[in-house]
């Protein structure tokens, strides 16, 4: 499951219980589940100056914006990490899973994992397209953990894809401190190199079809204990290469001509999806709306997948905060009773005044990176979900993002 501040909160409570009423031998009429969405009185909520109206777009505003766009849609495409690997179930260390779709070496989704300029990756990936980031790790402890990375390259055409996964890998081996050459047994095209510098780290640029697949694996034990055992690491790359190519060529790259035809939202979600500052930086991303394979990419977890699966969500927006598109209303309001439930450190607190179909959360756990309060909402089939630091801004973003859903109708 996701982890608010990377602490558990674990789902499986479903509270609540279709009942029936028995009268003699006849079962009555079953009851819902959960009551129905109560009427609420927009003008009384507390919004502050947020927006409260849903957001029309368009078509993409420049290319730039398209190349973001089509990355978004390959992260329907990539494979979870967990399907790369059971043993990656849990989500990728905070800050390595940030930023998810790019459009240049000089994003954190890159340089962060080279050691090159980013300049000079540029100028190595002609006719890049664009790239979209997925993270996962081996251990709950980061500590005991092996990190997989893989990120996903599109390009123009097959031959410049060919051509970038040399270049690129040959551009960062060359880069700051020594590197060796590992072969890949099964893909002996793959560029692959371990680190001098960094035992449990290996690195592999490996063309398939208009993409270009970057693998980063690094192994906290392997790091820790100064051991590296490049056999290991070779494998879980070459266990990425067994499963992301098939995966990628089902993808319907868009012809570069018809990029900016692309539309920035699907059925209007995005635009029911309120706008906030981004206080989390354990989920900071660029604003996107994906299916729920590629909202997966960004809310990791054994209970996410099962509890969004259940409920029916095709449609994951993110905007500093979440808009999932679920089945119904009942399957709406039950997401909301799994992800919001209490624990050790998850304690409920009051909804804001006058919407008391919201639900909050405070955070009372560890405080490193902590986000202080979380806020969920339900209307129709829409959930959205929100957090920050301050209570009164917590409520009033799920005042105004609940005014939101409402007045997209």
């Amino acid at each position: 499951m996701r982890k608010f501040v990377r602490a558990a909160v674990t789902a499986g409570t479903a509270l609540a219980v279709v009942m029936t009423a028995a009268c003699g031998s006849d079962a009555g009429p079953a009851k819902p589940a959960y009551p129905p969405e109560p009427a609420i009185d927009l003008s009384k909520l507390d919004t502050g100056n947020l927006a409260t109206q849903p957001k029309l777009y368009g078509k993409a505003v420049n290319l730039d914006q398209a190349r973001a766009l089509e990355a978004e849609r390959l992260a329907d495409y990539i494979p979870l990490p967990v399907e790369v690997d059971p043993a990656v179930k849990y989500a990728g260390q905070p800050m390595a899973a940030a930023i998810r779709p790019f459009i240049d070496f000089g994003s954190g989704a890159m340089k962060q994992r080279i050691d090159a300029d980013a300049g000079a990756m540029n100028a190595a990936a002609k006719g890049f397209v664009s790239g979209f980031v997925t993270t996962g790790k081996s251990d709950e402890a980061d500590e005991l953990s092996y990190e997989l990375e893989n990120i996903v390259l599109i390009f123009s055409d097959e031959a410049s894809a060919t051509a970038a996964a040399q270049a690129l890998g040959q551009t960062d081996l060359a880069a700051d401190h020594p590197k060796q050459r590992v072969s890949i047994d099964k893909y002996p095209a793959a560029f692959a190199y371990t680190d001098d510098t960094m035992p449990g780290l290996i690195r592999s640029w490996y063309a398939t079809g208009k993409f270009v697949v970057f693998t980063r694996v690094f192994d906290n034990v392997m790091g820790a204990l100064k051991n590296q055992d490049q056999a290991k690491l070779a494998a879980h790359v070459q266990r990425s290469l067994d499963v992301i190519p098939p995966a990628l060529a089902k993808f319907p790259a868009t012809p570069g001509d018809k990029l900016a035809d692309l539309p920035i939202d699907m059925d209007g979600v995005l635009g029911r999806t309120l706008p906030t500052i981004l206080d989390d930086a354990s989920q900071a991303g660029i604003p996107g709306i994906y299916e729920l394979h590629g909202g997966l990419q960004l809310i990791q977890g054994d209970d996410d997948t099962r509890s969004l699966t259940e409920a029916g969500v095709d449609r994951v927006a993110w905007k500093g905060g979440y808009v999932f598109r679920t089945r119904d209303y009942q399957s709406a309001a039950k997401l909301i009773d799994e992800r919001a439930e209490t624990s050790r450190t998850f304690k409920a607190i009051d909804p804001p005044p006058n919407l008391p179909n919201a639900v909050c959360r405070q955070y009372v756990g560890p405080a490193f990176a902590a986000i202080s309060y979380y806020c969920w909402v339900a209307h129709d089939r829409y959930v959205a979900e929100l957090s920050a630091n301050q209570l009164l801004d917590v409520q009033q973003r799920i005042a105004a993002q609940y005014a939101m859903l409402v007045n997209a109708h």
